[in-house]
């Protein structure tokens, strides 16, 4: 199976894979569609790559650059200071038909590469509904860390996770285990943690 980065002329057939991938989620709080105007916009900037399989758009993820003066922008969050270096991992779909085999985080590894080679940046950022356990545990298989929980987007809980592309967090003291659904603990005390790895159904946080 091929990776390609994805132009104008892939746009009819990834609008429709977003609407394939939508429509059969259980839970459509999982995933925040993309419009038109905005799949645009990501193509434009240059970060976003398809899977091909015989020919088929079969899997998505893209990364999307954000204006230093974004409203709500996630460097706040977690306190950088240089927004010029931040990029955001953003949405990704895969077929129903090719879901399990790690294709969300080979694109990532894929994507990540593309950033680092771009030399712009240097921090990823993003936010993961908590209850997505899918999503979680690719983006701390890409190593990205929960730095915060919060709500966003009109009240609704999320964590702000973070990849320094050049400097690796590394963690000190005892570890905090943490149920991934205690989201009272990690938005009562998240600030002061920072969320490193994801083992069965506990995060293990780390004072920073």
């Amino acid at each position: 199976m091929d990776f390609k980065t994805l132009h104008l002329g892939d746009l009819p057939e990834l609008l429709s894979l977003q609407n394939m991938v939508y429509e059969s989620l259980e839970d459509k709080e999982v995933l925040q569609t993309l419009t038109e105007r905005e799949f645009k916009e990501i193509i434009a900037q240059g970060f976003i790559i398809g899977a091909v399989d015989d020919g088929h758009l079969v899997a998505s993820r893209s990364m999307y650059v954000p204006t230093p003066d974004e409203e709500e922008h996630l460097a706040d969050e977690v306190g950088l200071k240089d927004k010029e270096k931040v990029i955001y991992s953003e949405i990704s779909f895969i077929a129903p038909s090719h879901r399990g085999r790690g294709l969300q985080t080979s694109m990532g590894r894929h994507l990540i590469e593309m950033v680092r080679s771009d030399g712009r940046f240097h921090d990823v950022l993003t936010t993961v509904m908590p209850e997505n356990v899918p999503s979680l545990k690719d983006k701390f298989r890409l190593g990205f860390k929960i730095r915060k929980t919060t709500y966003k987007y009109n009240g609704k809980k999320r964590h702000v996770m973070h990849l320094h592309l050049w400097e690796p967090y590394v963690r000190s003291g005892e570890a905090t285990r943490i149920h991934y659904t205690d989201t009272d603990w990690m938005l009562e005390h998240g600030a002061d943690y920072v969320g490193n790895d994801f083992d069965g159904e506990y995060i293990s946080y780390y004072r920073k």
